[in-house]
C-alpha cells in the first residue's frame, strides 16, 4: 500500500480490535472481517456541499448499524423492500466530517481523509444487452468492467468518479446468443447486482465514490434503481431531471450536472433553458478551480459512419452546447464525461475547458475514431490537440503539485496516454 492510505487502513483495522466488544454491532466480529451473509453491498458516497453518505443494501428485516470511530449508529431506512423487482432494503446514514474508521456489518468502509490526490474517472460499464447489440457477459475480455474495477482499486485512488451509465441489460439475451445466455435483465435488483454491485464491489471497498447519472438512468430505463441505490439527493420518486451540486475536495470544487435527460442531436428551448439555469446555479458555485463532471459530453465527438470514403462525425451534445453558450462557469478547468464509448482528451486553446470523454468501463465499445482531431470543430471552435483510444480502461488523475497527471490505463492498469493537465491546458506523451 502507498503512503497514509496504508497508514489509514491498518489505523481503520486496529481501531475496530481496540474497541470493546460491547460497543460493536454484532457483525463486526464475524471472523476474518467477513461481512453478514445478509448484507449485499455497502459503499461510501460524496454528494451535496460535501455531505459523506455510508450506504448498504441487505435483505434483513431491518437496517444494519454503521460503526463509527468504534461507536455504534444506526443506519435509516432509504427504500424498503418491494418484491419482486426490488426485494432489498436500503438504508443510509450521514459520516460526520473528521470521523476516521467506519464499517457496516464487518465490511470497512473508506471515510475520506483529506482532499483526494488520487482519482478513478471511468464510465459506461454494464454489459449491453440491447439486441442487435449484445455483449457475452460471462466472458471477461468482451466485458471487462470486473477486471477494471480490481485495476482501479488496486491503483489505491483517495476517490472514484463514474460519469454515468451502470444498467445496460435491458432486455432479454437473444436465445441463439450463449455469451449471455440467463443473463438478468431490466430495472430490478438482480440485473444491478450483476451489471454493477458485483464486478464494482472491490472498487466500493477501495475508496469513496461520486455517481453521475447517465442516460441509462432515465426512469423509463433504469432509473428505478438509481433513485433506490445511487442518488444523492433524499429519497424521492423518479424525476428525469435532478438538481446540479458541487462537492468541495479541498481547494479544487467538483460540479455534478445531471445531463441524461439532454438531446444530443437537437437543442428544444425548454431544455436549453433548464440546462442554461443549471449551470447559472453552478457558476455560483464554482470558485476559480472547479471541475464538471456530467455524464453527456459538452463537446466530445464520435464515430457517425462513412460517406465517399470520408469519415463522418457525431458532435454531442447539441442541447448542452447550447446552455453553455448562454451561460458557463467561468472557474472551470476540466470537463468529465462518458456517453462515447471512446477515451478522448481534446484540448480547446484558451477557448474553453479540455473534454474529457471516459466512456471506457466495460460496455460495448465505439467505433475508432480515425479522423485527425486537431482542427475539427465542435460548436464554432477548432479542436487544438486531441487524443482518442478505442480501448477498455479507466483514468487516473494524480495531484503533481498544482498540476494533474492525467493518465488512460488498459484493463491491466498499463499507461496508454500519459498527460498533464496545468488549470486548462493539456500535454500529452503515448
Amino acid at each position: 500500500m502507498r503512503g497514509w492510505r496504508s497508514w489509514w487502513y491498518l489505523a481503520g483495522c486496529l481501531a475496530l480490535l481496540l474497541v470493546p466488544a460491547r460497543a460493536l454491532p454484532e457483525a463486526v466480529a464475524a471472523p476474518d472481517g467477513q461481512k453478514s451473509a445478509a448484507l449485499q453491498a455497502a459503499w461510501v458516497q460524496l454528494g451535496p456541499d460535501g455531505v459523506v453518505l455510508a450506504r448498504a443494501i441487505t435483505l434483513a428485516d431491518t437496517c444494519p448499524t454503521l460503526d463509527l470511530d468504534g461507536g455504534p449508529r444506526p443506519l435509516r431506512e432509504r427504500a424498503a423492500p418491494a418484491p419482486p423487482a426490488f426485494p432489498e432494503r436500503v438504508c443510509e446514514s450521514e459520516v460526520p466530517a473528521g470521523a476516521t474508521t467506519a464499517a457496516i456489518a464487518g465490511q470497512l468502509l473508506p471515510v475520506p481523509q483529506g482532499p483526494p490526490r488520487r482519482i478513478v474517472v471511468f464510465g459506461d460499464t454494464g454489459c449491453r444487452v440491447e439486441p442487435p447489440r449484445v455483449q457475452a457477459c460471462r466472458d471477461p475480455e468482451q466485458w471487462p468492467f470486473a477486471a477494471v474495477a480490481r485495476q482501479a482499486a488496486a491503483w489505491q485512488p483517495d476517490l472514484v468518479i463514474h460519469v454515468g451509465d451502470y444498467y445496460y441489460r435491458e432486455e432479454p439475451c437473444p436465445a441463439d446468443f450463449a455469451g449471455c445466455r440467463g443473463s438478468p435483465w431490466g430495472d430490478n435488483w438482480d440485473t444491478w447486482t450483476a451489471d454493477f454491485f458485483t464486478p464494482a464491489e472491490p472498487l466500493l471497498r477501495a475508496a469513496p465514490w461520486v455517481l453521475v447519472r447517465g442516460n441509462h438512468e432515465l426512469c423509463a430505463r433504469g432509473g428505478q434503481g438509481w433513485f433506490r441505490w445511487l442518488d444523492p439527493f433524499p429519497p424521492a420518486p423518479c424525476s428525469d431531471f435532478t438538481p446540479p451540486y458541487s462537492v468541495p475536495l479541498g481547494a479544487q470544487r467538483l460540479l455534478v450536472l445531471d445531463s441524461a435527460a439532454a438531446n444530443d442531436s437537437e437543442a428544444p428551448a425548454d431544455l436549453v433553458a433548464t440546462y442554461g439555469e443549471q449551470l447559472a446555479t453552478l457558476a455560483a458555485a464554482a470558485g476559480p478551480r472547479a471541475w464538471l463532471t456530467t455524464h453527456r459530453p459538452f463537446w466530445g465527438v464520435a464515430h457517425r459512419g462513412e460517406a465517399d470514403g470520408v469519415e463522418q462525425l457525431f458532435r454531442p451534445n447539441a442541447t448542452l452546447q447550447a446552455a453553455a453558450r448562454q451561460q458557463w462557469p467561468a472557474g472551470v478547468q476540466l470537463v468529465l464525461s462518458g456517453h462515447v464509448h471512446l477515451f478522448e482528451l481534446l484540448d480547446y486553446g484558451a477557448a474553453r475547458p479540455p473534454q474529457l470523454v471516459a466512456g471506457t468501463g466495460g460496455t460495448l465499445l465505439d467505433a475508432a475514431v480515425t479522423t485527425p482531431l486537431a482542427g475539427v470543430e465542435i460548436d464554432g471552435v477548432p479542436i487544438a490537440a486531441g487524443h482518442a483510444a478505442q480501448r477498455f480502461g479507466f483514468v487516473t488523475l494524480e495531484a503533481a503539485g498544482d498540476d494533474w497527471e492525467l493518465t488512460l490505463r488498459d484493463v491491466a492498469g498499463t499507461p496508454v496516454y500519459a498527460c498533464t493537465l496545468r488549470e486548462r491546458a493539456t500535454a500529452c506523451t503515448r
